[in-house]
């Protein structure tokens, strides 16, 4: 049986499963402090990024580079038989592509997968991935299936700060000064890897009645096999969330944090909730 690695970067959140899983491993993005970079999840953590910011600091990231890749491809070479590597959205970070290019570069078989998603969805196509592999032993199988995962799943974001989103570059000033005068907060979703706007709204309430909306849609057009919500600073903000998606479904619900890339753009104040459609 061939011995494959799992690598993927540190936009995915790991649960505990993945970070005691010895074949995992994980490409810091560097993130940039007034004009220092840093590793995300080493030098930096979610909370370090959150102080930044309340300090009024400039923030920014950049992807691994090509030669972060061959460095850890080379390494995983001389103990592995083949690399799976699953990344955030190539509509989002070149992260994907910086994979791509190094696995020509190495002596090794490297699947480069673009997940399409970032934070917790990440994670989640990762462990599938895992799984699909351990039954199959099939490289084919095994990124077909990502791909038809990939389709169900339904992400759904409030974005927190358009003040960070604008700052990090994600949001254009004609789009942060109209969307600040009209106190809109937009909710996002993706859309073949992109971050699109699904609506705007102003209040939480409002958020929590679209999205109670957008679940609603999905259970009675089949059932969910997996739900979970997303808190950029405390597990605390998605406690209305939590009681909602409760009422509505008797499924369990798992809370994980954004993570240290999505916070960085969106804000600490950002809140997601998404589900595997079966």
């Amino acid at each position: 049986m061939k011995k494959v690695a799992w690598v993927t970067d540190s936009s995915a959140v790991l649960d505990e499963e993945l970070k005691n899983h010895p074949h995992v491993y994980v490409l810091p993005v560097h993130l940039i402090i007034n004009g220092q970079a840093f590793l995300d999840g080493i030098h930096l953590t979610t909370e370090d990024i959150a102080r930044s910011m309340d300090n009024g600091e400039t923030l920014s990231s950049s992807q691994p580079s090509v030669g972060d890749f061959k460095e850890l491809y080379d390494r995983l070479a001389e103990e592995y038989d083949m690399i799976f590597s699953i990344h955030l959205s190539s509509a989002l970070s070149g992260t994907y592509s910086s994979s791509v290019q190094a696995g020509k570069m190495v002596d090794i078989p490297v699947f480069s997968v673009d997940s399409s998603y970032l934070s917790y969805p990440l994670t989640l196509l990762l462990k599938r991935a895992i799984k699909l592999w351990d039954h199959f032993h099939e490289p084919e199988i095994v990124i077909q299936s990502i791909h038809a995962i990939k389709s169900k799943l339904k992400v759904f974001v409030w974005i927190g700060s358009l003040q960070q989103l604008h700052k990090s570059g994600r949001l254009s000033a004609s789009k942060y000064l109209l969307g600040s005068l009209m106190k809109i907060k937009p909710i996002v979703t993706f859309e073949e890897g992109k971050l699109e706007i699904k609506t705007k709204v102003r209040t939480w309430k409002q958020a929590t009645e679209k999205i109670e909306s957008y679940l609603e849609e999905s259970l009675a057009s089949g059932e969910i096999e997996e739900l979970f919500l997303l808190y950029g600073r405390d597990q605390s903000q998605t406690t209305e969330w939590v009681d909602m998606v409760k009422a509505k479904s008797a499924d369990k619900v798992s809370t994980y944090p954004l993570g240290t890339a999505l916070v960085l753009h969106a804000g600490t104040g950002t809140v997601g909730i998404g589900w595997l459609e079966k």
